[in-house]
């Protein structure tokens, strides 16, 4: 009886769990186009990051799902060996529906992750296409020439003509 209540406890935990918050990203926001070379080029690398993150909760709930799946199936058997099935009616399925709550939340937050993957994935190309638009890429423009110090060059219409050399 104390296996049971501490998995009904621990299916709890799992269902009450609060979701992660959401950022409310994006595709393109109104101050986009004033953004300078470094800020488009941060805001990508931060793009990179939300997937990154994004994809490791896809894998975390995947875990939650497989992990649900096995401690219902242990939770089950160790109650069809102790007997706690013929005491307890419901309690078999109790811990089903307990591991399918989860499996289905895991599900939830694996397509919230997807969808912000997605975003952030055409955020970012927008951000390459604003970064390439406004030649950030393109490289600087050499300096302009400037005489050494001391060279002090005559004026265009004093100079002397020059005799091509023969030979």
């Amino acid at each position: 009886m104390k296996r049971t209540i501490i998995m009904a406890a621990a299916a709890s935990a799992l269902m009450l769990a609060s979701p992660a918050s959401a950022q409310g990203l994006q595709v393109s926001y109104p101050g986009d186009a004033q953004m300078d070379c470094n800020a488009i080029a941060n805001e990508s690398a931060r793009m990179d990051q939300i997937v990154a993150e994004a994809n490791a909760r896809v894998v975390k709930a995947d875990g939650s799902a497989q992990g649900a799946g096995l401690a219902s199936t242990v939770a089950v058997e160790g109650m069809l060996r102790a007997g706690v099935l013929g005491r307890v009616p419901g309690a078999g399925m109790f811990a089903n529906n307990a591991a399918a709550m989860a499996k289905q939340r895991a599900a939830q937050v694996r397509a919230e992750a997807e969808a912000q993957v997605q975003t952030a994935t055409t955020r970012k190309a927008v951000m390459v296409g604003l970064y390439s638009g406004k030649g950030c890429d393109a490289p600087p423009a050499p300096p302009a020439y400037e005489p050494p110090a001391g060279y002090e060059a005559a004026p265009a219409g004093d100079a002397a003509p020059v005799d091509a050399p023969t030979g």
